[in-house]
């Protein structure tokens, strides 16, 4: 496992809606949802992708997720073939107006709303190994 060289800084509106997910307790996946991997249910057959934050337990082991990247919340892991997906310097933000969580560089819009996905207390036996079928 290796640390790229990625940051991402989690605004105080995010950590404040983030709060609720307790957080110092949990792994957190940065994941672009690209059908691979126990957590994707996108299928190797589709076009589309999605940014989203997944919550796991704190030991649970991820080895799809094998880089690390820093930030002001601690480490956030990728997969890293997905890393050209995402830039050097990113945030979170959380807009009020519409509920949504943007994920941001000073490049682009990564995604209007980083869906979040708190697995934690999910038996995740049944998704280690799925496979898609088109």
């Amino acid at each position: 496992m290796g640390l790229i060289l990625m940051n991402i800084t989690f605004t105080d509106q995010a950590i404040e809606r983030l709060q609720r997910y307790e957080l110092s307790s949990k792994k957190m996946l940065l994941d672009f949802d690209d059908g691979v991997g126990p957590f994707s249910a996108v299928g190797s057959c589709s076009l589309d992708g999605d940014y989203r934050l997944i919550l796991v337990k704190e030991d649970l082991d991820t080895p799809d997720y094998n880089e690390k990247i820093t930030s002001n919340l601690g480490a956030v892991f990728i997969k890293d073939h997905t890393a050209v997906q995402f830039d050097d310097e990113m945030e979170v933000r959380f807009n009020p107006r519409y509920f949504t969580m943007p994920l941001v560089s000073p490049k682009r819009v990564l995604t209007d709303n980083l869906e979040v996905l708190d697995l934690s207390n999910t038996d995740l036996n049944s998704q280690i190994g799925r496979a898609h079928d088109c």
